[in-house]
């Protein structure tokens, strides 16, 4: 399903980018990562077997096997990083865009909101493992169930994944079953006003198919209105 392949990340240690990371080092790939901070997170990742720099991003990072670098959208285009990626003609994938691809490999069940998203991720993630149907999970919080890990290896077709409205990301995924919890005004550094983000949600809805289902909390007044029109 995956190739393998050698994939670097900047910003290795964000709760999101961290479970992506686990995610193509569980599948065979060859995973290195960088991070301005050390953290419990890039600790982990470092028992684990991945190759981890900390503190000062440099250009020496990006080695010559790198066949594909996947950076946070917090990263800036000055990154050496990146641009020794772009100098190199080496792949470059936002996280959003690297998920989405992802997306696209499994009945994927998306779960999203303004809150309340991990929570409701690792239910539904538990009820799936319960269900004998081993989901992979990419989750935004670590899970005492998945041994403290945000990433569970699942064998099964079903792709369990938190969605963050933050930066539009989730327009970059492909929902067989998309869940939302609720819609509050948020994030309006990327939205602008609560119009905004009622009408990206409606986008993001539309990229179910007609096979699939959406599963909207109808006591949440703004989400109604909004899943109504489906």
């Amino acid at each position: 399903m995956v190739k393998k392949n050698s994939i670097h990340f900047i910003g290795i240690g964000g709760i999101g980018v961290s479970s992506l990371a686990r995610f193509y080092f569980a599948k065979g790939s060859r995973v290195t990562g960088s991070d301005l901070q050390q953290s419990a997170l890039t600790d982990d990742l470092a028992k684990e077997g991945i190759h981890i720099s900390i503190g000062k991003q440099t250009a020496e990072n990006i080695s010559p096997e790198t066949t594909l670098v996947i950076y946070t959208a917090a990263v800036p285009a000055t990154n050496p990083e990146l641009a020794e990626a772009w100098a190199k003609g080496i792949a470059t994938k936002t996280y959003a865009q690297a998920i989405g691809d992802l997306t696209k490999e499994y009945r994927t069940i998306t779960i999203s909101g303004s809150h309340g998203k991990s929570t409701t991720t690792a239910l539904t993630a538990l009820i799936l493992e319960d269900g004998y149907c081993d989901p992979t999970v990419i989750v935004g919080t670590k899970l005492n169930e998945f041994g403290g890990s945000n990433f569970r290896n699942g064998k099964g077709v079903h792709l369990v994944l938190e969605a963050d409205e933050w930066n539009k990301s989730f327009l970059n995924y492909h929902p067989e079953i998309a869940v939302v919890t609720n819609i509050d005004t948020e994030h309006l550094d990327t939205y602008g006003t609560p119009e905004e983000v009622d009408k990206t949600f409606a986008e993001y809805l539309e990229k179910v198919p007609r096979h699939g289902k959406i599963i909207a909390n109808e006591d949440n007044e703004r989400l109604r209105n909004v899943a109504k029109k489906f």
